[in-house]
């Protein structure tokens, strides 16, 4: 179907379980932390789906969280990017880690300037917004997200007071055109956290011209996690 239609997309997912002494030495080996190393392999999996920069770079966006004590906001997030060679990110992490927590600092020191606009979007009419959406410039074709929840709380695995075999959350994005999936050139993100031992990578993606099917990006994922000489298991 041609670009620009206003038929409804299906994202490819796929989600994946390792270890998590494997993850925390592999990251400690090449110089990296855990969340250096899911920066590394967001990267590794945007450069097999051909989102890269013409000189093969990718640009990360990673969720930060701004909440204050007392703090009602819905989403009180910020976000932090880092620009990353996935060809090096294989054998050494350490530019990342470096690149990471400037932009942490960077992060946590600007003034929270998005926050202040959105807190007049409710009073905004909707055909303003709605203009305001569609008039969205084309966001970097080698852009992609990664969130990491670090060590999740074991309650969340525990529904009925014992420990689940594992504990994964998913990324879904939902009701989005294909053309809006144009419009932003697709879309890839992986989440990440640790718990009962294991770490979860899920992952959501959509490439226009691609097959987009969560067997082609479960294959990816696990290319990339091999890239960096690790294994999961696929759930």
């Amino acid at each position: 179907m041609a670009a620009g239609t206003d038929r409804f997309v299906t994202h490819a997912m796929a989600t994946v379980l390792v270890d998590a002494d494997e993850w925390n030495a592999r990251a400690n080996a090449l110089g990296g932390t855990s969340n250096s190393l899911l920066v590394g392999l967001a990267s590794r999996l945007a450069q097999r789906a051909g989102r890269v920069a013409a000189d093969g770079s990718v640009v990360v966006i990673m969720p930060v969280e701004q909440r204050a004590d007392g703090d009602t906001r819905a989403n009180a997030i910020g976000n932090a990017t880092v620009t990353v060679d996935p060809e090096l990110a294989t054998t050494d992490l350490r530019d990342i880690r470096a690149a990471v927590k400037q932009a942490l600092t960077s992060n946590r020191e600007a003034a929270d300037n998005e926050m202040a606009v959105n807190a007049i979007v409710p009073l905004l009419p909707l055909r303003l917004l709605k203009a305001a959406r569609n008039a969205t410039t084309v966001a970097p074709s080698n852009q992609v997200g990664s969130s990491n929840l670090r060590v999740v709380n074991p309650a969340v695995g525990r529904p009925d007071g014992t420990d689940a075999n594992h504990f994964t959350l998913r990324v879904l994005h939902l009701g989005v055109t294909e053309a809006r999936m144009h419009q932003l050139g697709g879309i890839q993100s992986v989440l990440s956290g640790t718990a009962n031992g294991k770490v979860f990578i899920s992952a959501i993606a959509y490439q226009p011209g691609r097959p987009n099917s969560n067997d082609s990006l479960r294959q990816d994922l696990s290319n990339a996690l091999s890239d960096f000489s690790l294994t999961g298991t696929c759930q």
